[in-house]
């Protein structure tokens, strides 16, 4: 009995060993799958917001993320990549994608960082939920970044209407005035 328990163990381990190199060539096929799946989808993005096809770009990063499932992080690091592409829309809506994840994880500060990169595009860049500009500005001008919160609430009444306390707005703009 000890030398057939002896046996099914070596036939075991061997079985083991064949499936465990089995599965790391799987992993490092798919990986290679995968790495090449996402240098395409780069191509057909940088493709679409060189050509100044925004519409289409944007539309390719709807197809390709789940805003329920992918982290800040993944969207930090292709609007890392999209930067140096130069200015585009396509940025600008990823931008806002960001500023709205991570104003929902409460990441104020860093969203902050990110309606500044934005800006740096389009100094008129506004947020997507409007009503988060005041705070945003308020948080700008705590943070002594006077020409991020300027441009922020910045003819508020012609960009934003009644979207936003135009007063706050106008008291906003005199206090950096006066700074």
């Amino acid at each position: 009995m000890n030398g057939l328990a002896v046996i099914i163990k070596n036939i075991l381990k061997r079985f083991t060993a064949k499936n465990s190199k089995r599965d790391e060539i799987e992993q490092q096929s798919a990986l290679k799958s995968s790495a090449k799946e996402h240098d395409q989808f780069m191509g057909r993005l940088y493709k679409a917001v060189s050509t100044h096809r925004d519409s289409e770009a944007v539309f390719l990063l709807l197809q390709r993320f789940d805003i329920a499932e992918t982290s800040s992080k993944q969207y930090e690091e292709l609007f890392g990549d999209m930067q140096k592409w130069g200015p585009s829309r396509a940025l600008l809506c990823l931008g806002r994608l960001i500023i709205e994840t991570l104003n929902e994880e409460r990441r104020y500060g860093r969203a902050l960082f990110f309606i500044e990169q934005c800006q740096q595009v389009r100094p008129q860049f506004i947020l997507a939920d409007l009503s988060q500009t005041v705070f945003y500005a308020k948080m700008a001008v705590e943070a002594d970044k006077l020409d991020v919160a300027r441009n922020l609430i910045s003819d508020s009444e012609k960009r934003y209407g009644d979207m936003v306390n135009i007063e706050l707005c106008n008291k906003l703009i005199t206090h950096i005035n006066l700074a």
